[in-house]
């Protein structure tokens, strides 16, 4: 497993959904998943001091666990197909399924560390020099990264909406 740090969501006028991406901690590859505007708000709120007067889903759910003794130990994204990636969440040792966007969200929350698998990082990784570059990527990818590549390339500070 590879651990990873967030690296940010991003919105643009470019893209038909927000992007997550995460960063390889001791490498130069990211992970570039599309996500939900939903899923987006979560992160990003993860971020942000918890609101007392109104705390999201997530809030409310890590509140929960740690009522009941609970601690989201990891977040694990464990494969990927078609666009869309599997992650686990370890909770005292228990691995509970769900939306990377989600685990994301909640290992924001709590601190926790996030991980990939090697051969997800290996399939969907991407370097900066690699998409400067145009290299080819299996065709499982092509069409992520191809998106993930033009994004890059339309993208500047403007189009990007503060915190939304």
């Amino acid at each position: 497993m590879i651990q990873l740090l967030f690296g940010d969501v991003r919105v643009t006028d470019h893209a038909v959904s927000p992007v997550l991406v995460l960063k390889e901690l001791d490498g130069e590859r990211q992970l570039a998943i599309w996500i939900s505007a939903a899923a987006g708000a979560a992160i990003l709120s993860a971020l942000e001091p918890e609101s007392v007067d109104y705390p999201s889903t997530h809030d409310l759910l890590v509140e929960a666990l740690a009522s009941q003794g609970a601690l989201i130990e990891r977040l694990n994204i464990t494969s990927a197909a078609d666009g869309i990636f599997h992650a686990e969440l370890s909770i005292n040792g228990m691995t509970v399924t769900c939306r990377a966007s989600d685990g994301v969200a909640l290992a924001l929350r709590c601190g926790a560390p996030m991980f990939v698998a090697d051969e997800v990082m290996a399939d969907a990784g991407v370097t900066q020099a690699q998409l400067a570059a145009g290299d080819e990527w299996p065709e499982s990818t092509a069409d992520e990264v191809e998106q993930f590549r033009a994004f890059l390339a339309n993208v500047n500070a403007d189009d990007f909406d503060e915190r939304s």
